[in-house]
């Protein structure tokens, strides 16, 4: 009977040694499951809000040109009817033809962004 109950005994402690082996192992799996998901999704998330700054860095510098637009349509319009001229308008069509390059430079990045590519 002691016998018996040895082997029992034995049994019991082989099968317990194996479930506590199968639940390290899928706990391991899962761990990894989830690292590997939460990295993704935070690659994602980075991802996306690199895209929503460059938006709205475009936002800013094409409300810097609209600006600069209108000092230049309210500088013709001073000049054809008061025969002033429009030399003192240069600093703004500088900052025209920066606000455009650097929106183009923007979306540049914007898109390769969105394709796929790191800028």
């Amino acid at each position: 009977m002691a016998d018996e109950f040895n082997k029992m005994k034995e049994e019991m402690k082989k099968n317990a040694e194996e479930w506590v082996s199968y639940v390290d192992e899928q706990s391991d799996k899962v761990v990894k499951f989830v690292q590997d998901n939460t990295k993704d999704l935070t690659d994602r998330i980075k991802l996306e809000r690199k895209k929503m700054e460059l938006r709205s860095e475009i936002g800013e510098h094409q409300r810097a040109l609209t600006k600069a637009y209108t000092r230049l349509g309210e500088a013709y319009y001073e000049s054809l009817n008061t025969n002033r001229s429009m030399d003192d308008m240069k600093d703004v069509i500088s900052l025209v033809e920066t606000n455009r390059k650097l929106i183009g430079l923007l979306e540049g990045q914007l898109a390769s962004l969105e394709s796929g590519k790191e800028a």
